[in-house]
């Protein structure tokens, strides 16, 4: 009895494994990348996968997703949502490296649980490196007025980005390759290519500062996405020990002003890197708004400049050590008029 049950589990486990078509071949590679909020992970697959992707809890919502038989499954998970409670998905923060980690089963059957399941440990952080001082150094990558950073921007207005190395080191100089913009959905569009030149007019070339460790590109006049009031930017940054070697770009330098076109909008995969091994990824978002719009407000009170600048400091500070000398003044004032009201007042009553 206990022998034909035996055979019975083996068969069916069989079944599934003939059914799925991935028993020997099920070898999935697994890629992070956190933008933004939210962690994207995905599953690439070399045959149509319909098994799912999920968290270390699998019925936790928002932390599984099913395969639709396709070679790529995302699962996207929101890290707005505090460690521990529902929907975090298992996401570990650690404050030391400023890395998330997340445990990700990729089972190849939907609902039953097979010997060629994987699990996976799958991180993202800080887009670093390590220098000839065995420190790390940082790649920002920020929308500027050339002044300062820019969370909330107006469609149509000209600004800069770039990409700068926080604690630079000398040594080392970057190049900026294969950027691109894109918002929550499937919309990207891109603005620079694997070389490190420009494929669209919306940019100019990147120039360079080895020795501030910063890379500067106009972008002429910002836009948005057609679904999404908030645009995300991701670059690929290229450490070179030296300055790195600047490719020959040819696009026109002619500026535009017009929104990008449909056409131009195209899928991008923000998880291919360029071909050398020295290349990091790094990525920053700002929110648009359209002129003429309540939100433009918004965002020119949120643009307007810093909302504590430096000059308001010193303007502080001086009016304290005015106010002190003032009050020194009146004190000294005081204290010689009670001297001097006090000497009166023995002259009179002297014979």
């Amino acid at each position: 009895m206990k022998l034909s049950s035996l055979l019975s589990i083996f068969l069916a486990v069989y079944r599934v494994s003939a059914e799925t078509g991935l028993a020997d071949e099920f070898q999935p590679s697994v890629k992070a990348s956190c933008v933004g909020g939210t962690m994207t992970i995905r599953v690439d697959t070399a045959l149509p996968f319909d098994g799912v992707v999920h968290g270390p809890n699998r019925t936790e919502p928002g932390c599984s997703v099913t395969g639709k038989g396709g070679l790529k499954t995302y699962l996207k998970i929101d890290l707005g949502v505090p460690e521990g409670l529902p929907g975090s998905c298992g996401v570990k923060y650690n404050p030391d490296t400023e890395e998330r980690r997340v445990a990700i089963g990729v089972r190849a059957h939907n609902t039953i649980e097979l010997l060629e399941d994987r699990l996976y440990v799958v991180t993202c952080g800080k887009a670093g490196f390590q220098n000839s001082r065995n420190e790390v150094s940082v790649v920002q990558l920020k929308v500027t007025d050339g002044f300062s950073k820019k969370n909330a921007v107006l469609e149509g207005s000209a600004y800069t980005l770039r990409a700068e190395v926080l604690n630079h080191d000398p040594n080392y100089g970057i190049l900026v390759k294969r950027c691109f913009a894109f918002d929550n959905s499937d919309t990207s569009v891109e603005l620079v290519d694997d070389r490190g030149c420009r494929t669209q007019k919306l940019i100019s070339e990147f120039s360079y500062d080895d020795s501030a460790g910063t890379a500067d590109a106009t972008l002429y006049s910002m836009f948005r996405m057609p679904s999404s009031n908030r645009t995300y930017f991701q670059c690929d940054v290229e450490i070179c020990r030296g300055s790195c070697p600047k490719p020959s770009c040819d696009l026109d330098k002619e500026q535009i002003t017009q929104k990008i076109d449909n056409s131009e909008l195209k899928s991008v995969d923000p998880f291919a890197r360029s071909q050398s091994d020295d290349t990091i990824t790094t990525s920053t978002s700002v929110f648009v708004a359209q002129p003429g719009s309540s939100a433009a407000v918004g965002a020119a009170v949120c643009t307007g400049g810093d909302l504590n600048p430096s000059w308001l400091t010193y303007l502080c500070i001086a009016f304290g050590v005015l106010f002190a000398i003032m009050l020194l003044i009146n004190i000294f004032l005081c204290s010689a008029m009670t001297c001097s009201c006090t000497r009166t007042e023995v002259i009179e009553k002297d014979p």
